[in-house]
């Protein structure tokens, strides 16, 4: 398998633990230093993650609805087209074997057995990274995957099978963690949860709530083997004791407005160090019509914490349609909001580009929550309540969207949550019990005639745990159109072959077929980028 190889890693390895700043450089290579024990593995390994996560995100935007090309940026071919190639984001396919490696060296050192709350760790977060590979690739190798020169063309594994291992290691990862009771725990190297025995705690909660992200996955399918095995996952689960996530789960190394230092986000799409000037990308993006309309239909303040008016006035917000020949460019559409020096405290503070220091986040606590309510409504866990997790997603959304520092605690009812619900007492895609809404087009303006349409919980369900992954979580939002087809996204104006919609899955990179071209081909006969996965509904 092709890994890309690192730069070699400093002779200042015994300071990795203790420094902050040698968090973040994620340019080292721990795999070609023999002297490294997990701990002064795991941070860098972890801030890997979230870069590569930022990278999926980025892709996942286009296809989830959420993003579009300003006028004036040439590019963005394939996302205007859907004309997929072998050559099309292999990053994301280099970069997670990367990280893997780098969690598997953790778990497989020479001394890895004094360090079991590393390996655990470690254990979970591969389980995360091979559950983004087959969300976007199907088969991939697995088994016989992380051999180094031992195997460099390794099979590919069936994903049904892989996704079914994940939920083992995430089990067996929280039972690892329950036996290292009198192990030493991370310290500041857990650049997640923080180190120390609270943290050991968090990550089995972070295993559960990545359990029920796969088999909430694999739930819509009319495989009846298939469901059954989700419900027997699903009972195991509930009968956990250890509970799930409270808040939003990020990766904070220490990032800060120097060199290398910036919030992998914040770096791409908002300001060069030191410059009050944004970066060029920033204005390349613009936000969908549809996703500008839901916004407002709904009287949705998060609207503005997340996207700026158009240039020169102060309430006027315009998106594009992805594919239209002419879209606005950034002072005629809507940027991302940005936290700038001088505005009034609480001012348009900018949920994605707030500050260079922003945390990256792995999982929101709003997905959580929704998926929670959708397996509680649909019998999937038959404890809880649908309609309190429902109304705790939101919340928990206008938290991330609003909050100036660090995560929350705990979910909390805002000014802003409760004005929004208060405000759609009678809209069904926002109001629990409300079963009708505005009728609208296909990119979400409302229909003058002011007729309505009915609204299923499902969408209901769907469509505000599509809001609250805006961006941060696009990857998630991606996989749940798949499984669900919720909410109806408009297309490409562009698409090749409109017919076909929104494509579905990534095709082999080039990189994995110039060095493991035979299996690359065993596994790809008759794949396109419109081949379903096994738990998307057919």
């Amino acid at each position: 398998m092709n890994i890309f190889s690192k730069i070699l890693l400093a002779a200042t390895l015994t300071t990795v633990a203790s420094s902050c700043s040698s968090f973040l450089d994620i340019n080292t290579n721990p795999n070609a230093a023999t002297s490294v024990t997990p701990d002064q593995l795991l941070a860098n390994a972890l801030v890997s993650t979230g870069a590569n996560y930022t990278n999926y995100n980025s892709y996942t935007s286009f296809f989830a609805g959420f993003w579009g090309k300003a006028n004036g940026v040439s590019g963005y071919n394939v996302e205007r087209a859907y004309n997929y190639t072998s050559t099309y984001q292999q990053v994301l396919w280099t970069g997670i074997y990367d990280n893997l490696q780098d969690y598997q060296l953790i778990r497989t050192s020479s001394v890895a057995s004094s360090y079991p709350n590393h390996a655990a760790i470690a254990r979970i977060m591969q389980a995360y990274d091979y559950l983004l590979l087959v969300d976007q690739y199907g088969d991939i190798p697995y088994t016989n995957a992380l051999q180094g020169a031992t195997n460099t063309t390794p099979t590919f594994d069936k994903a049904d099978a892989i996704y079914k291992d994940l939920i083992v290691q995430l089990k067996g990862a929280i039972s690892d963690i329950n036996a290292a009771t009198s192990a030493a725990k991370p310290g500041t190297e857990d650049v997640v949860f923080g180190g120390g025995t609270a943290g050991m705690t968090k990550w089995k909660q972070f295993a559960n709530s990545l359990r029920l992200r796969i088999l909430l996955r694999q739930s819509s399918t009319s495989n009846g083997t298939l469901n059954a095995y989700v419900a027997t996952e699903m009972a195991a689960l509930q009968a956990s004791t250890e509970g799930y996530i409270t808040t939003d789960v990020v990766v904070q190394p220490g990032y800060a407005g120097s060199s290398g230092q910036q919030n992998p986000f914040y770096n791409t799409y908002g300001f060069a160090v030191g410059s009050s000037a944004t970066v060029s990308t920033y204005r390349f993006i613009l936000p969908t019509n549809y996703l500008v309309n839901l916004f407002q239909n709904n009287n949705d303040t998060r609207l503005v914490q997340e996207f700026r008016p158009v240039d020169g006035t102060t309430t006027t917000y315009k998106g594009t349609n992805l594919g239209e020949p002419l879209p606005p460019d950034y002072l005629q559409g809507s940027t991302f909001q940005a936290a700038l020096a001088g505005q009034p405290a609480g001012t348009f503070a900018g949920t994605f580009l707030r500050s260079p220091s922003q945390p990256t986040v792995l999982m929101l606590l709003a997905e959580h929550l929704f998926s929670k309510s959708e397996a509680e409504f649909r019998g999937l866990i038959t404890t809880g309540d649908a309609k309190t997790d429902y109304l705790n997603g939101i919340r928990a959304s206008y938290q991330t969207t609003y909050r100036s520092g660090t995560a929350p605690a705990a979910v909390a009812a805002t000014a802003e949550s409760e004005a929004y619900l208060a405000a759609n007492a009678t809209n069904g895609l926002v109001n629990w019990e409300a079963t009708t809404t505005r009728s609208t087009d296909q990119y979400g303006n409302l229909l003058a005639s002011g007729a309505t349409r009915t609204v299923s919980t499902l969408e209901k369900i769907l469509t505000q745990k599509w809001l609250a992954e805006n961006t941060f979580a696009s990857t998630e939002a991606y996989d749940d159109y798949r499984r669900t087809s919720l909410p109806n996204i408009p297309i490409s104006l562009e698409a090749s072959q409109p017919a076909l919609g929104i494509p579905t899955r990534l095709l082999y990179p080039q990189v994995e077929i110039n060095t493991n071209g035979a299996n690359v081909t065993a596994a790809s006969a008759g794949i396109t980028q419109y081949s379903r996965l096994f738990w998307d509904p057919q």
